[in-house]
């Protein structure tokens, strides 16, 4: 049977150490084919050289984070009433990528952002000027509505992120920027049942070039103190490295690819 490739992208490298030991384990097993990392963290530096082995293997791209110091609802604030400086913005957005490349010792793959701060006016812009510079491609999160509503997880959320995403999207296809061709794994983190169940759910009828987001992590003191999102990070790690998933995959006509695997495929 005729498979699609979709990326499988675990977001929030670095964060903790729990969770960049999740994430290499499952690099290492072949069950994830990107992460992104946030080089804010205070544990970054000691956790970059750790994905070296990984670096030909996935998709490693960086997680711009602007929430450390400020809540989301005040950079949204300031993005959409235009408050952001764009000259700012674009240094921050070019400090980050020197300390990922400074720790990595390449440019990422591919630029998200923590909490989807990447899709913000202001914000989006500078993120295009340096994947077009870069030759990164972007995580787009937009997906058509009829498919959200198919796939029944977090479909309010999801949807607000797809409509956020549509300016990111065109200025892309302008500056000619890669980005992906579809988007899964918006969630609440507070769905009830086991969460094969979910990733099932969202996966259905992913077309070939779907990034599928996903936030698994061993559970540590760092995490609990720097992110609320603990506990579903160990459920979804033990699905990732069970036998179930790759069973799951074949079942639904998926196999784990780099985005520019997947779209050559297409």
């Amino acid at each position: 049977m005729a498979t699609s490739g979709i990326v499988l992208a675990a977001d929030d490298y670095g964060i903790a150490p729990g969770v960049g030991c999740a994430i290499r384990e499952l690099l290492q097993r072949g069950r994830l084919t990107a992460t992104s990392c946030m080089v804010v963290s205070p544990d970054f530096a000691a956790e970059a050289p750790a994905l070296g082995p990984y670096l030909d293997a996935a998709d490693i791209g960086l997680h711009l984070t602007l929430t450390r110091d400020r809540t989301l609802g005040a950079v949204m604030l300031d993005a959409f009433a235009r408050r952001l400086d764009p000259k700012e913005t674009a240094l921050e957005v070019d400090r980050q990528l020197d300390l990922f490349e400074r720790a990595i010792g390449r440019p990422p793959a591919y630029i998200d952002g923590h909490q989807h701060v990447h899709l913000l006016p202001v914000v989006r812009d500078a993120v295009v000027a340096a994947a077009a510079r870069l030759g990164a491609y972007l995580r787009v999160t937009d997906e058509p509505l009829s498919r959200i509503r198919r796939t029944g997880v977090a479909t309010g959320k999801a949807a607000f992120l797809s409509l956020l995403a549509r300016p990111l999207a065109r200025e892309a296809a302008r500056r000619g920027v890669a980005r992906n061709r579809g988007f899964r794994g918006v969630r609440s983190f507070t769905e009830p049942g086991p969460f094969r169940d979910l990733f099932r759910r969202m996966v259905a009828g992913a077309p070939a070039g779907t990034v599928v987001m996903c936030h698994p992590g061993h559970a540590d003191d760092a995490l609990r103190a720097r992110d609320a999102v603990v506990e579903s990070r160990e459920a979804e790690y033990r699905y990732l490295a069970g036998d179930d998933f790759p069973d799951d995959l074949a079942a639904a006509g998926l196999r784990l690819a780099r985005l520019k695997d997947a779209l050559a495929a297409a």
